[in-house]
């Protein structure tokens, strides 16, 4: 018989069992769809056979040729600095093209471990919050922070424009889930439902906006565009009227939050091609501090929900 109070964990390994056993799928067979448009850098008219190497017997110009576009891409792009194989990413070889910037992501699956070992002890126990009770909220989100990790791995294993949507499909997961959780604690009239077709669609609508911008201005960061429009424009202007509403506060959880995401910030932009932070075949922050500080970021806001926030659980029922 289904039991609730261990439906995190269900979502917890059936989620790794898919989107890490998918990823680890296409390691092993290959890589399949044109690379991702961050190659391209400012320069959208390249067409990708030229990133293809050149057959040993090719021409020694054709071989220079192919070398100066290298060199190129590796100072243009918008990759996040770490150096992989170009032919290989364009032909879908298999293996993994930036390893560090992907095997890093693997943090996820302990911070959403956390977050279910919580929700299962808050339900356990009896929940004072919605993201301890018995509705979908709670094991939507630790889905959630765990593909906040492994759905960048597409990204950066792959190199592909579809690895790409999956990365960014992650990072509107969760943040249109701040937004989704703060709506559902101002408006408990509204059913349930409505809130997850409403999610739904807000995730669906803002992936295929966002590839559609990016494949028209592969230069620009469009992901982060939204992410911090819909931050700035909806979640926190939610979250302070339901401080006003509720007589609740920022505490020092929702603020260790976002000092995470905000030296997470520093080290995405500083550690980009080109930046000071760049090495292309050193140590990468992008995957070291930028992705696991991102992680802690989630797991904080949990415990902010958990710990400093009260609601009326029984009118979640």
């Amino acid at each position: 018989m289904f039991d609730r109070m261990y439906s995190g964990f269900y979502v917890w390994g059936i989620g790794i069992v898919v989107v890490l056993g998918l990823f680890l799928v296409f390691m092993l067979a290959g890589w399949p769809g044109p690379i991702n448009n961050c190659v391209w850098g400012s320069d959208k008219q390249l067409p990708e056979s030229a990133l293809v190497a050149p057959p040993p017997h090719a021409s020694a110009q054709a071989q220079k040729n192919y070398q100066l576009e290298l060199k190129k891409i590796a100072a243009d792009n918008t990759c996040y600095c770490e150096a992989f194989s170009v032919s290989d990413a364009a032909q879908g070889k298999p293996g993994v093209r930036q390893k560090q910037n992907t095997w890093f992501n693997l943090y996820a699956i302990v911070t959403s471990f956390i977050v279910a070992w919580s929700v299962y002890w808050s339900r356990r126990d009896g929940a004072q919050n919605l993201i301890g009770s018995n509705t979908l909220f709670p094991d939507v989100y630790i889905f959630a922070v765990l593909f906040l990790g492994l759905g960048s791995m597409w990204f950066h294993g792959a190199i592909k424009e579809w690895g790409g949507i999956t990365d960014d499909l992650s990072m509107y997961v969760f943040v249109d889930f701040l937004i989704v959780y703060t709506l559902r604690r101002l408006w408990i009239s509204i059913p349930e439902w409505v809130m997850w077709v409403g999610y739904i669609l807000t995730v669906a609508l803002v992936t295929g906006l966002g590839e559609y911008l990016s494949v028209n201005n592969p230069d620009a960061p469009i992901s982060a565009i939204l992410i911090l429009v819909q931050v700035l424009l909806c979640y926190l202007p939610l979250q302070i009227v339901l401080w006003i509403r509720q007589s609740e506060r920022p505490t020092w959880r929702w603020w260790s939050a976002v000092g995470c995401i905000g030296v997470a910030t520093f080290f995405w932009i500083f550690s980009q091609t080109g930046k000071f932070m760049c090495s292309p075949t050193g140590p990468q922050p992008h995957g070291l501090l930028w992705h696991p500080l991102a992680g802690a970021m989630a797991v904080f806001i949990y415990f902010y929900w958990r710990c400093d926030t009260s609601d009326d659980v029984t009118a979640f029922a």
